[in-house]
């Protein structure tokens, strides 16, 4: 069977990779799977050397320069991405040997260890990395980002607060009201977490922390006590947002919940 790697799936990894040097959040899952990427890129790259003879051939009796001059251009191309995975994993592995590898912990510019998180805070916090990393966020958001990382919950409440509260049309309003969730959960005051989030759903309703959210919600009210409107919070989320990492996160939750 002939391997398959789309060029889509290339730029994805490449992505996964720079946010992972530049943030810091390099575990060994990681390392694995860009070795794993570049074993099957170094196969499909195989396939294509050893089926250019007979293409060649094909040409031969055909006249078909345009598709040998497109296979070598793929050829190529391929060798540059193969060359660009080494380079990462050379980055990588040099993280490792200097002890910038996690076991399960984020460490470097991820969040710290020994603070209590919700899986959906995990997700937020990656998709968020690379701009947190490259200072391009409102500083005083990204200053409440920076002291929620560091577990220094009531300082980041209060800035996130100072945030929402002078800028509710921003683009960034449901992200620092998100966060003022989380915060609240990391204190372990579930309650008034569950009232923060609560506020994404109200005042954001088309925003993308909705299933961030909903995720949140539901382990607040688990964590609370309630496994009742956990579950429900954990359906809505399902059903509305079928496809979403939250999503695939909730389905298990939702099984404990029923176990």
């Amino acid at each position: 069977m002939t391997r398959r790697f789309t060029k889509l799936g290339f730029l994805a990894l490449s992505a996964t990779a720079a946010s992972l040097v530049v943030s810091g959040c390099v575990s060994r899952a990681d390392f694995e799977r860009v070795r794993k990427e570049q074993r099957t890129m170094r196969a499909h790259l195989a396939d294509i050397q050893v089926n250019l003879d007979s293409l060649k051939r094909q040409v031969s009796a055909t006249g078909d320069e345009e598709t040998l001059r497109q296979t070598q251009a793929t050829i190529e191309s391929l060798d540059d991405r193969v060359a660009s995975l080494e380079a990462t994993l050379k980055t990588l592995a040099t993280a490792q040997a200097h002890g910038g590898m996690a076991t399960g912990a984020v460490g470097g510019g991820g969040l710290q260890s020994g603070v209590p998180r919700t899986r959906a805070a995990e997700l937020a916090w990656a998709r968020e990395s690379q701009s947190i990393a490259a200072g391009d966020l409102d500083p005083e958001y990204q200053r409440g980002l920076q002291l929620y990382r560091e577990g220094q919950t009531e300082q980041a409440i209060q800035i996130l607060r100072g945030f929402v509260n002078k800028n509710p049309k921003s683009d960034l309003a449901d992200n620092a009201q998100f966060w003022l969730g989380e915060a609240y959960y990391s204190r372990g005051d579930y309650n008034r977490a569950i009232i923060e989030l609560n506020e994404v759903l109200l005042k954001h309703p088309q925003g993308d922390q909705i299933p961030g959210a909903l995720l949140s919600l539901a382990t607040a009210f688990a964590n609370s006590g309630d496994p009742i409107d956990a579950r429900l919070i954990l359906q809505k989320l399902i059903s509305d947002h079928p496809d979403s990492e939250e999503a695939a996160i909730g389905r298990e939750q939702l099984e404990q919940l029923k176990s």
